[in-house]
């Protein structure tokens, strides 16, 4: 009976214990550190040139690895970027939709705060006046952010900016 009890007793803390981790809809809760594990672009390329098309600049570029989230209890966080992806593309000679890719994973260390709310799987992250939304699913994160992903384009003398929507996803 003892050991019945003392296996009744270790069962409740468990579960008592993973019910803190969620917020009430399924979800983990917000706060703490989320790392980023996917940037995505809206169209597919070959950017680093091994064969395979993607639109998963993390893996296409080997950028952003350590890219992190930080919500704090009291509504407030920080952004914490440790690199970014510098992508140019040039027309290759004499073809109409050929392009090389010339990528640079530049090193940073910068920490911007954001101030946070939620409202259901809705999180919103405020940072600079500017608001970003995402869609929280258990221990996901995901940000669309609207023309999010700029490359510059050299064609002959000329250079133009293309941007695309960004999906962002972040893990806890």
């Amino acid at each position: 009976m003892k050991k019945v009890f003392s296996l009744l007793m270790i069962t409740m803390l468990f579960a008592a214990c993973s019910s803190d981790d969620d917020n009430g809809n399924g979800n983990v809760a917000l706060e703490g550190t989320w790392k980023m594990t996917a940037f995505k672009s809206q169209n597919a390329y070959d950017i680093n040139g091994n064969g395979i098309i993607s639109n998963d600049i993390m893996q296409q570029t080997n950028c952003y690895q350590n890219e992190t989230l930080v919500f704090n209890a009291n509504v407030t966080g920080a952004d914490i970027s440790t690199s970014y992806a510098e992508i140019d593309l040039e027309l290759v000679a004499g073809s109409t939709n050929e392009y090389q890719y010339t990528v640079s994973c530049v090193n940073e260390n910068t920490t911007s705060a954001f101030t946070w709310n939620q409202s259901g799987n809705t999180v919103n992250i405020s940072q600079s006046g500017i608001t970003f939304s995402g869609t929280q699913s258990v221990n996901q994160i995901t940000f669309v952010i609207p023309n999010g992903f700029p490359i510059e384009v050299t064609q002959g003398n000329g250079t133009a900016i293309v941007t695309e929507d960004l999906t962002i996803v972040y893990e806890k």
